[in-house]
């Protein structure tokens, strides 16, 4: 069918078919009901038909017993029983049979003997009935002869039983006939008796019955309803209805049919006349349906086609005369092709450019990416690509808030334009930035480019009133020697971005195929690290920490270390940043508090151990469950449990973070407060929570003998945590002269190669029995 072209062509169909299924299914239903009335009548008149057959076999029946019973009690019949007489009984019962209009009738004696007039049944069939005559069986069919009878009986009393007087009439077709004209519908009747092991008609008017039809009427006898089966190639509607028979062996059904074509003429006839109505009315309903919707849709097909010419392009206009909804529909219209326009324009800069600085998005950035790769195939030129993000972005995100970072992100936008102007430049995401360089002949136009942007990012900043000294790492990929295709080709400048952050940030790397190795190497890592637990390759090593005033061990810092089989002892250095990345760090720390506590709780009672504790592992590793559980398997008391903690904790975790180090401090668990001084707020994190500890950063140890400016710092510590009533623990001692000027700033305790490495618990041990931690020889 050739597709509709107009909006009034659909609708029109539209309405059509919707009053067209309407009546069609008010037409099915009719037909239906009619279909029906016409069964359920056909079905009535074969339930009265069967019922007048049960009222002529019952007559039929009445009459032969009375019969039989006269002759049965006739004293000259009795005595000719009685003795024998054989021609008296001959003459007796065809004198009776001729009355009764049957062609059989025989005397069944009690010693077996049989006395019939006619010799067509034999004489062991006869003799076969005593059995259910003397089990009160009086009336009913039997096979006799291989035909079926009805037969009636009648004992004979001399004074006792000597014989039964039978009756067998034949069930001729001129009864079904009888049958048939008493019907108010011209029905087929029939007797249908079963006769070794096959159904048969015993009478009737159906020439066509066969064995399957008879056995089909067998399965619906004794049920009200009517049935179809086929006769002859005819379908009928049949009734079944189950005759009494004389013995259990026998079975006999009236089966009256009636021919469905004129059955259903009449039905037919009204079917025809419905269906004729139907189309008529499905017609005019068309044609109503075609003009209502002419009327309603010319104005919509102006509207149809002016939106086709807007989806093209064009700015159109539609007119249309009134005031009804048509008409303001049109001025929506009209009103809509005059807003589109200015969002397309704001949906093509928001699919293509970043909201928060303008620059090129993502998608801009393939777009363009895919553009140069394909050019450089096709020219064999050359292209950088600057993958770069701003360092220690989310500290400033997290600590001064989110407006802070979206300024920073945006001067820093304006800066990296001004830097590369005259190249692609886009931001990607977060502190992700982007720029592509089209490359001559000059390959250290890529340096210079590089130094410009991280000169132009580093210049100072302010923020609400706060200054900033932004830096940005940049790593550089070029093409196509570095990746063939956008996804190597950006993996490449992330690997060498990550090299440049590890270089110390604020300076840029070029690929290199080590780095790719080293990601396998980093991959590698993370397999052997998720198996290390279960291999039980990690150890603890102890690093005493000296009491100053007391002059004795006073804690010990739990290190972890784990021992590769392969590439033997590995450094935290290496594989704790892989942990803490991976989440790994949160299974291996939950281990290192149960092993820490579990050997502690050996040492003397003065001795505390304490335990670093990360961020990823504060945060999301059911931290206060895990030390709960830890105390209570190895009994260590909780003030002899330290956690150690860096500042780090607190950009993520906000008033989640304080409750937790409350709740910990509220069990006795100690808290300290590591790498103090290195940070942005460690002042201020003092105020919102009361450590136990601040263990002072090596880098001031390192200098406190050489830098004026790192020997006041440690004196103004020292004051601070004093004042405030807090331990501090001086990190990474390692000369004589550095632990006397601590003493002289009242430093509480320290800790550092001085006096002791990193020891095994084993050389723990033995150090608490030979001098109980006593310090020696210390100024």
């Amino acid at each position: 069918m050739r597709p509709f072209r107009s909006l009034s062509a659909r609708l029109t169909v539209q309405f059509a078919l919707l009053f067209a299924a309407a009546m069609l299914g008010v037409s099915a239903a009719l037909s239906t009901f009619i279909a029906g009335s016409a069964s359920h009548e056909v079905e009535g008149q074969l339930q009265s038909s069967g019922a007048v057959y049960d009222r002529l076999w019952q007559q039929r029946a009445h009459e032969l017993q009375s019969a039989a019973q006269l002759l049965a009690r006739d004293f000259g019949f009795r005595a000719a029983v009685a003795s024998g007489d054989g021609a008296t009984v001959q003459s007796a019962l065809g004198n009776a049979a001729a009355r009764l209009r049957v062609r059989s009738a025989f005397i069944v004696t009690a010693d077996g003997r049989v006395s019939a007039i006619d010799r067509s049944i034999p004489s062991t069939e006869s003799a076969a009935l005593w059995d259910p005559l003397d089990s009160g069986q009086l009336t009913g069919i039997a096979v006799l002869a291989g035909r079926p009878r009805q037969l009636v009986a009648a004992p004979i009393m001399a004074p006792t039983l000597i014989g039964w007087v039978v009756f067998a009439a034949d069930l001729d077709a001129r009864e079904m006939r009888g049958l048939e004209q008493l019907s108010a519908i011209p029905l087929h009747a029939a007797v249908v008796a079963y006769d070794h092991g096959r159904w048969a008609e015993a009478s009737g008017s159906m020439s066509a019955l066969d064995g399957r039809a008879a056995a089909l009427a067998q399965d619906h006898v004794g049920s009200a309803s009517a049935f179809e089966m086929n006769l002859g190639g005819t379908q009928s509607i049949a009734l079944a209805k189950p005759l009494p028979t004389f013995s259990g062996q026998d079975r006999a059904i009236l089966l009256l049919a009636y021919p469905k074509a004129e059955a259903m003429a009449d039905a037919r006839k009204l079917q025809w006349a419905l269906g004729i109505m139907t189309l008529i009315g499905l017609v005019l309903v068309a044609l109503a349906t075609w003009k209502a919707a002419g009327r309603i849709t010319q104005p919509l097909a102006r509207l149809d086609e002016a939106a086709g010419r807007l989806a093209a392009g064009e700015h159109v206009q539609v007119r249309v005369r009134g005031e009804d909804e048509l008409a303001r529909l049109a001025g929506s219209f009209n009103e809509m092709v005059g807003k589109i326009a200015e969002r397309e324009q704001r949906i093509t800069q928001l699919a293509f450019n970043d909201v928060l600085t303008g620059l090129p998005n993502r998608t801009m950035f393939q777009q363009q990416l895919d553009h140069l790769l394909r050019a450089s195939a096709a020219n064999d030129g050359l292209f950088a690509l600057h993958c770069l993000d701003l360092d220690q972005f989310k500290v400033v995100n997290d600590t001064l808030g989110h407006p802070a970072g979206d300024a920073l992100l945006i001067e820093a936008a304006k800066r990296l334009q001004h830097a590369a102007r005259g190249h692609f430049v886009a931001r990607l995401g977060g502190d992700e930035f982007v720029v592509l360089q089209t490359v001559g002949g000059d390959r250290d136009a890529i340096d210079r480019l590089a130094r410009d942007i991280l000169a132009e990012v580093a210049r100072p900043l302010t923020v609400d009133a706060n200054e900033f000294m932004p830096s940005t790492s940049i790593g550089i990929a070029i093409a196509p020697q570095d990746g063939p295709d956008s996804e190597t080709l950006l993996r490449s400048a992330d690997l060498a971005l990550y090299r440049a952050k590890e270089a110390g940030r604020g300076t840029y790397a070029f690929f290199e195929e080590s780095l790719n190795e080293r990601a396998q190497q980093r991959r590698q890592l993370e397999t052997d690290l998720r198996l290390a637990l279960e291999r039980d390759e990690f150890e603890l090593l102890y690093q005493p920490l000296f009491d100053l005033e007391q002059n004795r061990i006073c804690s010990f810092e739990a290190l972890l270390r784990w021992r590769h089989p392969e590439r033997g002892l590995i450094s935290p250095v290496e594989f704790v940043p892989v942990a803490e990345d991976t989440g790994l760090i949160v299974p291996i720390g939950a281990w290192v508090i149960r092993e820490a506590t579990r050997r502690a709780a050996a040492w003397p009672g003065h001795v505390r151990v304490a335990v670093n504790v990360s961020a990823v592992q504060f945060h999301r590793g059911a931290l206060h469950e895990t030390i709960i559980r830890a105390l209570g398997e190895s009994t260590l008391a909780p003030d002899r449990l330290e956690v150690e903690i860096t500042e780090s904790i607190f950009l993520e975790g906000g008033e989640a973070t304080l409750r937790l180090l409350h709740s910990l401090r509220s069990i006795g668990v100690r808290i300290a407060l590591d790498d103090f001084g290195t940070g942005y707020s460690s002042l201020s994190y003092l105020q919102s929570f009361p450590f136990d500890k601040l263990k002072i950063d090596r880098s001031f140890i390192q200098n406190l003998l050489t830098r004026d400016g790192a020997t006041a710092i440690v004196h103004a510590i020292t004051e601070l945590a004093n004042a405030l009533g807090i331990e501090t623990t001086a990190e990474g001692v390692e000369e004589t002269a550095q632990l006397m000027e601590l003493r002289a700033h009242g430093c509480s305790s320290v800790q550092g190669f001085l006096f002791s490495e990193p020891m095994s618990v084993d050389d723990v041990e033995k150090l608490f029995r030979e001098d109980g931690g006593v310090l020696q020889n210390v100024a």
